[in-house]
């Protein structure tokens, strides 16, 4: 398979937050309850998107702070970042902020290198479990879109956005290296002030206002009926 076809998927984000739970649902359609805090874990899975076949490099990283000076120099120069938190917990939003940083000292090193920036996607995990939420969708989404990062709701063990996720990640990566090539820059890699984000509808239960309808967007789907998990798209 050629370079075209192969793209490097680093997942991070605090222990306990489920990043080995998705990935492991992608690779395996595996579920676990129980926590092994995890050092580092590599994986390769193939995966078949709009009609052309990827080969997917995952790394599920340290998620333990002690642990987080381990992230190697293949792990940063990743193709695309899949940020990880606990809906549940609010401190694993707050810690997202130290991959951030990493993320954004290698997108300065590869616009002086001009290479192809990275992409970037949160994933705030355990949406099923809504009667102990404790980041609301919109703070996530609020706290991706400032950084221009698209924004995801999964839940491993319900198998919620697990495929759809990493199938964003790749048309995104695909995206960006064609932008490129054409001698553009990704949205995704593009300054929080103009990125855009579709606005996510609260979920049920939650006392939360809803987002004001984009006019960029039309959507055939919202005219259907939907279940709340189908409703949880990735902008």
């Amino acid at each position: 398979m050629d370079d075209n076809h192969k793209i490097s998927i680093t997942v991070c984000g605090d222990g306990g937050c489920g990043k080995s739970s998705i990935t492991l649902r992608l690779v395996r359609s595996q579920w676990t309850h129980e926590y092994d805090p995890t050092i580092e874990d590599s994986y390769s899975v193939t995966r078949t998107i709009d009609g052309t076949t990827y080969s997917l490099a995952l790394t599920d990283t340290a998620g333990q702070e002690e642990y987080r000076g381990l992230w190697s120099s293949s792990n940063i120069n990743s193709d695309a970042f899949l940020l990880v938190y606990d809906i549940t917990q609010q401190m694993s939003l707050t810690a997202l902020d130290y991959f951030t940083q990493l993320i954004e000292m290698e997108k300065e090193n590869r616009l002086e290198r001009g290479a192809v920036l990275p992409v970037c996607i949160v994933a705030g995990n355990k949406c099923d479990l809504q009667g102990i939420r404790q980041v609301g969708a919109r703070e996530g989404l609020d706290w991706a879109r400032t950084r221009g990062y698209g924004f995801m709701e999964t839940s491993a063990r319900e198998m919620v956005n697990i495929e759809e996720t990493f199938a964003l990640l790749v048309r995104r990566v695909v995206q960006a290296r064609k932008q490129h090539q054409e001698g553009g820059i990704a949205p995704n890699a593009l300054p929080s002030s103009t990125a855009r984000t579709r606005p996510l509808d609260p979920l049920p239960g939650q006392n939360e206002k809803a987002l004001p309808p984009d006019p960029k967007w039309d959507d055939e789907d919202d005219a259907k009926p939907l279940k709340w998990w189908q409703k949880l798209k990735c902008w």
